[in-house]
């Protein structure tokens, strides 16, 4: 049962990094190997560094109320991104997606350049191309690596707290991370996840969602 909920939290942590490999695909973005595995890495680290934080923390409360709270915290993530990904739809639906420069509103503007930048990337992976190579570098890794290892620094926090192993989990993180966003190019590439990515875009939300329910009871 432990070895299900572990895959199946990687799986909706790492549905951003499918969504990610669709886009590069279908625009013909080449993600090397190498590159690949720097944002593998980069999602490894954070859900370490979150999951040490979250077992630290755990510490100072009992087991229960602790497994219970990262339950709870994990539900909350869920309903978050569940939110998101249904906003994200109906606004796509409705044609309102339109360049930054002509619509301020469609991502959140920061005035620290580099945290804003990987907020936009979230919000359109094909930024991470900054010199619109064509090709994802090394550098630009980096920063896309960033982006996509948000989701995994909160989520981390919380599965720590449940008492789920801290390397098997950032192993089946980054493990399931290179996968579907490789598997998330060729899709891209052979135009057959035109609608696709939209429409798997609520899963992660209802996969947290369930776990954190789980947990509680």
């Amino acid at each position: 049962m432990e070895l299900l909920a572990l895959a199946l939290f990687a799986l909706a942590l790492n549905m951003d990094s499918f969504a990610a490999g669709v886009a590069y695909g279908v625009r013909n973005i080449k993600l090397p190997v190498t590159s690949l595995a720097i944002i593998s890495i980069m999602s490894m680290g954070a859900i370490t560094m979150s999951m040490l934080m979250g077992s630290a923390l755990a510490g100072y409360f009992s087991p229960i109320f602790a497994h219970r709270l990262g339950g709870v915290i994990l539900l909350l993530i869920g309903l978050w991104v569940l939110i998101q990904s249904l906003q994200e739809s109906r606004r796509k639906n409705r044609g309102k997606e339109t360049p930054d420069e002509d619509n301020p509103s469609t991502i959140i503007k920061i005035h620290i350049r580099s945290l804003g930048l990987v907020i936009q990337i979230l919000r359109e992976p094909s930024r991470a191309d900054l010199d619109k190579s064509g090709t994802i570098s090394s550098k630009e890794a980096v920063l896309l690596g960033l982006a996509l290892a948000l989701d995994a620094f909160a989520a981390g926090f919380a599965v720590s707290m449940l008492g789920f192993s801290i390397l098997p989990t950032a192993l089946m993180v980054g493990i399931g991370h290179f996968a579907l966003t490789y598997l998330g190019l060729q899709a891209g590439m052979g135009a057959i996840a035109t609608g696709l990515s939209q429409k798997i875009s609520t899963l992660p939300g209802f996969i947290l969602i369930a776990l954190g329910l789980f947990k509680i009871h």
